[in-house]
């Protein structure tokens, strides 16, 4: 077999922002054969810290910023990631904000929710059930009526799972912190794009 059909791991690096105000750690890729897709993966990172440290800092008042991330797969071609941030401006309530990117490592295209999976699959009314079933089984406190999710909703992929996730107090209470939702992916086989992320990790 050619070293160039071996899927490994990604090589990651950790990369550093600190000033008075900033504290940020986030990954850097290096090694990949499509340099192309190293440096679209690495400047969709970079971007993405950017704009969290932004939203992250509250109005005009001085706001201490720290980030780290996690990798939640790194195999088969996938690179999916968590960059967790928070905002503390001296308030009661210091601000959590955690989003991720899912890469495909031959392109370095970013995959948002929408192309995982098959187009007319009705996706979104299938994965609002299965997390409306898991708030009910699970008794997870939640603001209002729960309407479903997003067609852009925040997830990563970790071993066969898909984990949706909502941002802190968006549909349950500030103290209950970021709800996460996990999904067998072998569940979703029906629906999925052959060519998506998703059918990688089966």
């Amino acid at each position: 077999m050619a070293l160039a059909l071996i899927k490994l791991p990604v090589n990651t690096c950790n990369m550093r922002i600190v000033t008075p105000m900033l504290n940020i750690d986030y990954p850097f890729v290096y090694g990949i054969i499509n340099l192309i897709a190293q440096q679209r993966i690495n400047q969709t990172i970079y971007n993405k810290v950017l704009e969290m440290i932004n939203q992250l800092q509250y109005m005009d008042i001085p706001t201490y910023v720290s980030m780290s991330y996690e990798l939640k797969t790194n195999e088969k071609n996938v690179l999916s990631l968590s960059l967790i941030g928070l905002g503390d401006f001296r308030g009661a309530h210091p601000v959590t904000l955690v989003k991720s990117l899912n890469f495909d490592v031959n392109t370095g295209k970013n995959y948002t929710l929408i192309d995982l999976f098959k187009p007319g699959s009705n996706y979104v009314q299938v994965l609002s059930d299965m997390v409306a079933q898991q708030i009910k089984q699970r008794n997870i406190p939640i603001l209002d009526e729960f309407k479903g999710i997003r067609p852009d909703q925040d997830y990563y992929i970790a071993d066969r799972n898909l984990i949706l996730y909502f941002q802190q107090a968006e549909i349950t209470p500030y103290a209950a912190g970021i709800p996460y939702f996990s999904i067998l992916i072998e569940d979703l086989q029906d629906i999925i794009s052959d060519t998506g992320l998703l059918a990688r990790m089966i």
